[in-house]
Order: C-alpha cells, then structure tokens, then sequence
C-alpha cells in the first residue's frame, strides 16, 4: 500500500486523527481537512489514495512510523541536559505572572503565554505571532475559534484565551511556505510535535518557524461541546458565535472558571461558574477526541516555552491566576530574566518535581491510564499509534482502572449522543443517555468511607481551633 492508503487504514479509521493538517499541507496531498457530524477536525481522502506517493508517515504525530517526542527532543534541544521523566528536557522550571499592561487579566492563567509572543514582536525576533482568534462575525457557520498572525506587538492581546475547541494547521503550514518571514506560533503538544516532524523534513519550515510556545493540555475538546454549553446557558446550537471559556472571578480561585457564551440572535449576557454546567468536568472526558486519550505528552515536550496553569498550593488560590512555564529555549529564558528584574513579571523558580506535580492529575491520566488502555487495544488485537508507555506498564488497582475505563466510555458515548440530540434539537436527551455512565463514575471516584471520616474528623479539629 501507499503511505496515504497506510495513514487511512491505521490513524484516520481507527480514530487516532487529531486534525493537525499536516499529510493536507503537503505538496499533491490527497487528503483534506474537514470538522465531521461529532465536531472533530478530521483528515479524508480527497482523491484516490492509491495513486499518490506522497510521504506522511513520517510527518503524523499519531502514525506510530513518526519519532517519538524524546527521539525529537534529543534533536531539537540537544544542548539541555536537564531532563525530567514527565515534563521532558528543560532549562528552567518557574511559576509566575505578567505585571505590565493587561496580559494577566486577557490572558489564561497569568498571561505569559501572549506576553511571550508580545515581547518576540516588539524585539523584532520574529515578524509573526501565530494565536487562535476568536469569531469576530455574527455568522454562526464560522468556527469559533482559528489561527490568526499577529504583526503588531500590540494587538497580540486580541488573540484568544483557553480555548477548548478544535483548529487545524493545515493553513499554518501552507502560509509559512508561501510567506518569507519569521514565525513564532502557539499550539498544543501534538501540534508542535507535527512541526518539529515537518521541520525535520522541510528546511523552509525549520528556517522560518523561530520559537514554539506549548500549551499544557489535559485534552482536546470537540467543537460540540461548545454548542452544549451555549444550549445550556440558553443559546440554540445553530445561533451560537462565540464564547469565552476563562473568563475570571475577582474573588474566587483561578480553578473556579467561568463560561460565557454569545448568539447572534440577542445582546443578552450569559455566563455561569463551569462547576455549574453539565458536561464540563474536565476530567470525566466529555467530548474529548480518541486520540487524546492515546497521547503522553502532557507539558508540550518539544516547545521551546510550555505554558499552563500552576496548580500548586501556593499559587491556585490567587483568582487572576499563576502561569506554569516550563523553558527550553535561552533566548526566552533571557527575556524572561530581564523583564524579571525589570518588574515586568513575577517568577518564582520551582523544581521539575514541583512542576510535574502541578500537572498530577493529566500525568497519572496519559501514562497510567494510557498503559490500561493500550494493554486493552493489544488483548483484542487491534491497532494502535506506538507510544513511550508500555501497555500494562503500571500494577493499577481495580478502582483506578474502573475509573480510567468509564472516561474512555464517557467519551465515546459522549460524541454520539450529543450528535442525536442535535438532531432530534433535545438537550434532554443527551443528558439522559450519558446519565447511566455519568452516574457510575461519580461513583467509582467517591472517597472510600474511612477517607470520609478522615476528611470529616479534620474539618472538625479545624473548625475547633478558629
């Protein structure tokens, strides 16, 4: 078979397709990228897959022919020797901050992400920031969110926050090639993994993609779970333009997000506490892609800045948030140091033990629970994109592999029935379906009854001490 015929019968009908839009970006490609009825973006045959010789193996995150995100980091940052068994090889580890203009209240967490493309700009180290967008039209056909370039430093505050909805680099790619300039561009870890894989191949690319800034991701979303939450805050599906999934309290934790959405049917505010709204627990795997559940880059391994949320103890508390960065590249640790001094931004140094525990619950996730669900792939003969973890790696109790397992299954159902709803346009009726699945994992992860009583008995030597 050809490379294309082998990419079809291995990632794309297995599910393993994450929509980067590298084998579409490829010169004569036969494949083009396109959001399918369950709201992933999907690579699919645009010709006969037969017929071409275009090589994408070696180029999809996913192929399991592609090198792995160590074998890459060894190339691309083969001067660190630092490195850390889950976050990967680093220079520096730091939770922290942006002081000046209005980069923490704009940005995800404490807004270093844009901060960092800001001050690559405003250097003249690159001539483009690449940064998702929000929808600026009242067209609710338009997606949500896509990538857009950034040539004034100034304007980079325009540029979205979290945004968990799904986007393609097809066009990225395409732009680059065609456009003699220099580029930095955001991206989760699997897309910057497809361009450290492309780089390695195109000396275009290597030459005018200058930095890379990682996102921390704990796993993508589909765009239907936008359409959920608009529905549930009283915006039908087909009306839905935009939405705002950070929007910050002034007086809670940065972990208490708030979800707003807009319709181009009325100028009406809706928002309310994620906690509030069903479907949103991140980590019960509502609308999550299948491959992100066979992904173990949790940090952004190949990313010269990978940029989160510090969930530590002494910074979760602060409601404007506290970025996680993870640098690799000198030229940003540099920048970074000066603005430091500068008061410009807030650091403080923290260790990669530190650092990888802010992440605890995405590392326990996409190592332990990737090694149970690989390990279920391999029983039933069936094919799967190699991966660093090893199926049946990790001695798991039953809890934990109850658990692992009904998010995988939450997940699955959750693409399918959101689909019946749309069509049948009753909210209801995905709730309904999904209950059975839901309930039993709020099950599997209630405390044991000592826990319980350990918790109960805490609280109550804390309540007699104030």
């Amino acid at each position: 078979m050809t490379e294309p015929q082998i990419l079809d019968k291995t990632v794309i009908q297995n599910g393993y397709c994450i929509g980067c839009g590298a084998c579409a970006a490829k010169k004569d490609s036969p494949f083009k990228m396109k959001m399918d009825k369950y709201g992933n973006i999907v690579a699919e045959a645009s010709s006969d897959l037969s017929l071409s010789s275009v090589d994408v193996l070696n180029i999809c995150p996913f192929s399991g022919k592609s090198k792995n995100e160590t074998e890459l980091a060894d190339i691309v940052f083969s001067d660190i020797e630092k490195v850390d068994d889950r976050i990967g090889k680093y220079e520096k580890t730091f939770a922290g901050y942006v002081k000046e203009k209005e980069f923490r209240k704009k940005g995800s967490s404490g807004g270093i992400a844009k901060w960092i493309g800001y001050q690559l700009l405003k250097n003249n180290e690159v001539d483009y920031f690449v940064q998702l967008i929000p929808n600026q039209s009242n067209d609710s056909s338009a997606p949500l969110f896509d990538y857009g370039y950034f040539s004034d430093p100034e304007e980079v505050l325009n540029g979205s926050k979290s945004s968990y909805y799904p986007v393609t680099l097809e066009n990225v790619i395409k732009k680059i090639n065609k456009t003699d300039a220099r580029f930095a561009i955001t991206g989760v870890p699997c897309f910057i993994k497809t361009l450290r894989l492309l780089s390695l191949e195109d000396i275009v690319l290597r030459e005018r993609i200058k930095y890379t800034i990682g996102i921390v991701c704990g796993g993508m979303k589909s765009a239907n779970q936008s359409k959920m939450i608009g529905w549930e805050l009283g915006v039908e599906p087909e009306n839905l333009i935009n939405i705002d999934f950070r929007r910050k309290y002034k007086d809670r934790p940065a972990s208490q997000k708030i979800y707003q959405v807009w319709s181009n049917k009325d100028s009406i505010e809706r928002y309310k506490n994620a906690n509030e709204i069903y479907g949103t627990d991140y980590g019960s795997g509502f609308f999550k892609p299948k491959a992100c559940d066979f992904c173990d880059d949790v940090v952004g391994e190949l990313a010269d800045i990978s940029i989160g949320d510090a969930w530590l103890r002494d910074f979760r508390d602060d409601p404007n948030g506290t970025s996680l960065a993870i640098v690799r590249n000198k030229n940003i640790l540099e920048i970074l140091k000066q603005a430091s001094e500068k008061n410009k931004v807030k650091l403080t140094e923290i260790t990669a033990e530190e650092t990888g525990k802010s992440q605890l619950g995405g590392f326990r996730h996409r190592r332990e629970g990737l090694s149970l669900r690989l390990s279920h792939k391999e029983k039933n003969k069936q094919w799967y994109p190699k991966k660093r973890v090893v199926p049946g790696e990790f001695n798991l109790s039953e809890k934990r592999k109850k658990i692992y397992n009904l998010r995988e299954d939450i997940a699955i159902k959750s693409h399918k029935e959101f689909y019946n709803a749309l069509k049948k346009n009753n909210l209801n009726i995905f709730k309904e379906e999904m209950a059975p699945l839901v309930n039993k994992y709020i099950a599997a992860n209630k405390p044991s009854l000592s826990l319980r009583l350990k918790r109960k008995f805490l609280r109550y030597i804390q309540k007699m001490k104030k």
